[in-house]
């Protein structure tokens, strides 16, 4: 499994696609590199999130949400609807990540949060946003607030 894993960091690192079904839910990641980090934000937001396909997503949950997966997957596709509209997107109209993460502690949990701008489809104005990756007691990253 722990090969598996740091594969599938090392793809979403170098930004190469994978099939949906390669990833497994609610599992985070090992490597919280802020470089690491940095780029799942990146392959998140152009490759899940604009896209509409929500396994990176699940794959980042923690597995504290597990129990609210059904209602979780249903909340996605309203959200993208809400957000993008109904056309297929491929990519954004702006789109900037910052260059360096900012950390805290909360609950004796490590934090690294960093800030991202979009703009795609319906969109009227740039958004401002964050990935936030929290350091778990398995010592994997998984999602605290997504974009």
């Amino acid at each position: 499994m722990k090969i598996r894993c740091v594969f599938l960091s090392l793809m979403l690192s170098l930004g190469l696609s994978f099939p949906a079904s390669a990833l497994e839910r609610f599992a985070g990641i090992e490597d919280g590199s802020d470089e690491n980090l940095k780029a799942v934000c990146k392959n998140y937001m152009l490759n899940s999130y604009l896209k509409n396909d929500p396994e990176l997503f699940f794959h980042l949950l923690p597995k504290s949400l597990s129990s609210r997966e059904e209602r979780l997957e249903k909340k996605w596709y309203e959200g993208h609807l809400k957000r993008f509209g109904s056309e297929t997107l491929t990519e954004y109209d702006v789109f900037e990540i910052a260059d360096g993460f900012t950390e805290r502690m909360y609950k004796g949990h490590k934090i690294k949060k960093i800030k991202i701008e979009y703009q795609a489809g319906i969109m009227e104005k740039i958004k401002r946003s964050s990935c936030r990756f929290e350091l778990f007691e398995d010592n994997r990253w998984y999602f605290s607030q997504k974009p």
